[in-house]
């Protein structure tokens, strides 16, 4: 499971997430319900604050390079918001319902 998940890690960081959804969040469950959590608040500030791209681009942190340049500013923001929001949620429920899961894998 450790080497799943940094290997899966380091892909999502560039915008691969299949690896992460699949591998690690979809078997444990409450990791894949801390990302769409805490991605819906990052999300929910770069609109609040209206985050604009020029074209189709890249997800991750790579994404950077097609939002506007006024706006690059407040998507680092936005997506800082965003895993930092995640990690805390992701570390609230691995220690609530988390550690029952964890003991029958």
């Amino acid at each position: 499971m450790r080497s799943s998940i940094s290997a899966s890690g380091v892909s999502t960081w560039l915008g691969i997430t299949e690896p992460a959804i699949f591998g690690v969040n979809l078997k444990l469950r409450f990791p894949f319900y801390a990302a769409l959590i805490g991605g819906g608040i990052g999300a929910a500030y770069a609109t609040m604050v209206q985050v604009l791209s020029v074209s189709q681009g890249p997800c991750g942190i790579i994404g950077v390079i097609c939002i506007r340049p006024d706006c690059m500013l407040q998507f680092l923001v936005s997506a800082v918001i965003a895993i930092v929001c995640t990690f805390v949620i992701t570390l609230v429920f691995a220690k609530t319902i988390g550690r029952k899961q964890l003991a029958t894998l």
